[in-house]
């Protein structure tokens, strides 16, 4: 793959990655607000608006230098962490599980969005290239995130939601590993394993399941 086309991929993924990253992470401590913990409010963070949850480096520097690094193969980033204290969640466990399942319910909620939109364009006979190419980016990213999300390695969602869900004494065991966990994920990625046995059917499935849901849509419209 060119530089030339780098850029413009880069260009194209720029908007939906930002947005993914910052708006699965607001759902996370909007849904912290709905199970009892105002500690997000308290400090501003209850907000849709991304620009409140963009770190700098995490969510615009690292997902592009890893994009430019890896030919576009592999890409994923982090907002500024909502403040959550689990110990005012109702329920406890089942508030965390909840707060923890926000992220990844809100990148499939937008890849179906994106996906919607890629459906209308295509139903109504819009042929912008760039607005095609967005929404097709804007599915990739979100579905990618979403796996990568669920992978159950914490502090990811699919770890912490694991660690909540197991008895105490597996739950400790498995929350030793965080510290552990970036080259847990590099050296998956490295080995080949993460994409073919993680990632692809996951993103695959999520596909399966965004077509199955526009199925009446587009069926509507054509």
């Amino acid at each position: 793959m060119d530089f030339g086309n780098l850029i413009q991929q880069a260009a194209l993924l720029a908007i939906p990655l930002i947005l993914a990253i910052t708006l699965s992470e607001a759902a996370r401590g909007h849904m912290a607000y709905w199970q009892g913990d105002k500690t997000g409010w308290s400090q501003g963070r209850h907000t849709w608006n991304p620009a409140n949850h963009i770190a700098p480096i995490e969510t615009i520097v690292i997902p592009m230098a890893l994009f430019f690094l890896t030919s576009g193969a592999f890409i994923f980033g982090s907002a500024k962490p909502v403040p959550i204290d689990y110990r005012n969640l109702r329920g406890h466990k089942q508030g965390a599980i909840w707060v923890e399942m926000a992220s990844p319910i809100a990148l499939f909620v937008m890849a179906l969005l994106w996906y919607i939109a890629l459906a209308m364009l295509t139903a109504f006979g819009v042929q912008e290239v760039f607005f095609i190419q967005s929404c097709k980016a804007g599915v990739m990213v979100c579905l990618s995130l979403f796996a990568f999300q669920l992978l159950p390695v914490p502090p990811l969602a699919g770890g912490r939601i694991l660690l909540f869900a197991l008895p105490p004494k597996y739950g400790m065991q498995l929350a030793r590993i965080e510290p552990w966990s970036m080259w847990i994920i590099l050296a998956l990625a490295f080995f080949q394993i993460l994409g073919p046995i993680w990632m692809t059917p996951i993103r695959n499935l999520a596909l399966a399941v965004l077509q199955l849901l526009t199925t009446p849509l587009i069926y509507l419209f054509n």
